[in-house]
């Protein structure tokens, strides 16, 4: 065996595990997925942004649903009003939604929706939020290499040929 291929291959693996427990573990953001539930209307908890840089990112939202500010919510009891009175979302992709540079202030997150809805909302300083989604996207390629740079330190002999396995 190459041992210091090898060694490489668990360097670069204990560096993207480590990685991907610090973007799992530092959350600068706050996260809520607990809503409270009136008549097919589930309410978030009020979230405070208190610069224009921050950043709202919600997992999995219905689409019945919608960000507004909280000094709002008693007026929304059906999706029009909830179209009246919602804050556009800057992107969406897929499961996410999220908004961008809001203005200072409270909001809310409203779902219509029959059932308890599976959405997660993370909010935060934009910078933050950027750099720890940058951490697990290069601990994620740092696993996936070392694992990769290991299997040849584990199967080549020091002369470069392949082992005999049978």
């Amino acid at each position: 065996m190459k041992r210091w291929i090898l060694v490489i291959g668990i360097v670069l693996l204990l560096i993207g595990v480590a990685l991907y427990g610090y973007e799992n573990f530092e959350r600068p953001g706050i996260t809520m997925d607990k809503f409270t539930h009136s008549n097919n209307e589930y309410l978030s908890g009020n979230m405070s942004v208190t610069t224009n840089n921050y950043i709202i990112s919600v997992k999995n939202p219905s689409s019945n649903s919608g960000l507004v500010p909280a000094k709002d919510v008693k007026y929304i009891n059906n999706t029009t009003a909830l179209g009246k009175y919602e804050v556009p979302a800057d992107y969406t992709f897929g499961n996410i939604k999220e908004y961008k540079n809001v203005t200072p202030g409270a909001y809310a997150f409203i779902d219509f929706s029959s059932r308890n809805p599976d959405t997660s909302i993370t909010y935060g300083p934009f910078e933050s939020l950027v750099y720890i989604g940058y951490a697990g996207d290069v601990s994620a390629f740092l696993i996936v290499i070392g694992i990769i740079v290991m299997i040849p330190g584990i199967v080549l002999r020091k002369d470069y040929k392949i082992k005999n396995i049978f």
